[in-house]
């Protein structure tokens, strides 16, 4: 009988080794997925501040669009697929939409890129807020939050 609990003793232990071990990966897994996100999404503002200095120097629409498609098919050789034309597009749209702090202020409350690019195309900057702020509350994925933004629920709350 002693020996049947020395057993049960051992594969508790083993257990309670194994979740704390889940917990330790888990946790790290975690914070490498924030720090990942929220380089991307620096990294991708950084990039269209860039360009929209050099496109807002040179002062000409039609330069911009070939700034972006050159630099899009020279980005794409170095770094792969994921520098294309629209990619850009987003990346500039994000530096006329957000101030550097509005950048770290949504990457600190743990919004993707891809959350970010949905909202950035709201015209409205109240709406906007409005969107990011129900976002961050209610922890809507990205899917989520196009369903209210399609559903018109800043318009209908307002």
């Amino acid at each position: 009988m002693s020996q049947d609990l020395q057993h049960i003793d051992q594969l508790a232990e083993s257990q309670q080794l194994y979740a704390d071990v889940c917990q330790i990966i888990d946790g790290t897994r975690s914070r490498i997925a924030v720090y990942v996100n929220s380089e991307v999404c620096h990294t991708n503002w950084l990039v269209g501040k860039r360009i929209k200095e050099d496109v807002l120097f040179n002062k000409r629409a039609e330069y911009g669009k070939q700034i972006i498609k050159n630099l899009s098919v020279q980005l794409t050789n170095r770094y792969g697929s994921g520098w294309s034309e629209k990619t850009l597009r987003h990346c500039l749209r994000s530096a006329e939409t957000f101030s550097e702090a509005d950048i770290v202020s949504a990457v600190q409350r743990q919004f993707s890129w891809t959350h970010l690019k949905i909202v950035m195309y709201i015209s409205d900057p109240l709406a906007r807020q409005f969107y990011m702020q129900m976002c961050q509350y209610e922890h809507w994925s990205t899917r989520e939050l196009e369903e209210k933004i399609d559903s018109q629920l800043y318009e209908r709350t307002a």
